[in-house]
């Protein structure tokens, strides 16, 4: 049957109905894999917000431990110096190393600048010890947004997909018996219709 013989066929109500149907059938459908694809974009963009601001933590946590080791390295230098001008003031005072009294003076000055060491580096170990759980924590926060999206997209799919297979079989199984085919050029009735 040509298409210009539906027409004659069918009332006109009857096919601009069934196209307007079809029509929002497929438009359900579009509406329901945009929305899909909208999530899954939402999601890829969690995960490389995520892995963006993590990479942003390991630089800085990078940063924090050169500083750290030129700190420590300082330091160092500096004790060295410190203990250098006190063993060069003993010695011009004339005391003598052995003697125990400057010998203390200078044990008691290396502990103490040992203990200001391990309190620098046991502060830049907290920091980051901090910054490594912070990038996992965003990675971890990003992959869990990403998940419920995709999850989001997967639950709006098949709820809308369900929905319009429910409407076209709705649409379908609710109709009235045929409707009697009508011929336009005689204005009868065509042989064989249910109602003829």
């Amino acid at each position: 049957m040509q298409f210009l013989e539906l027409f004659q066929v069918m009332p006109l109500a009857t096919v601009v109905g069934e196209v307007a149907y079809v029509l929002a059938i497929v438009a359900s459908a579009a509406s329901s894999y945009i929305s899909y694809e909208s999530a899954q974009t939402a999601a890829k963009q969690a995960e490389y917000n995520a892995e963006a601001q993590a990479q942003a933590i390991g630089e800085e946590q990078k940063r924090q431990a050169a500083e750290a080791a030129e700190n420590q390295r300082r330091a160092v230098q500096e004790q060295r110096r410190f203990r250098a001008q006190q063993l060069a003031a003993m010695g011009a005072s004339g005391a003598m190393l052995g003697t125990g009294s400057p010998l203390a003076i200078e044990a008691d000055t290396w502990a103490k600048q040992q203990t200001e060491l391990a309190d620098q580096q046991r502060m830049a170990d907290l920091s980051q010890r901090q910054l490594g759980y912070q990038a996992s924590s965003t990675l971890q926060l990003g992959q869990q947004q990403a998940a419920a999206y995709r999850r989001e997209a997967t639950g709006a799919a098949i709820s809308g997909l369900a929905s319009t297979a429910g409407a076209a079989y709705g649409g379908f199984s609710t109709r009235p018996g045929t409707a009697p085919a009508y011929n336009y050029k005689t204005g009868k009735p065509m042989a064989g219709s249910t109602n003829v």
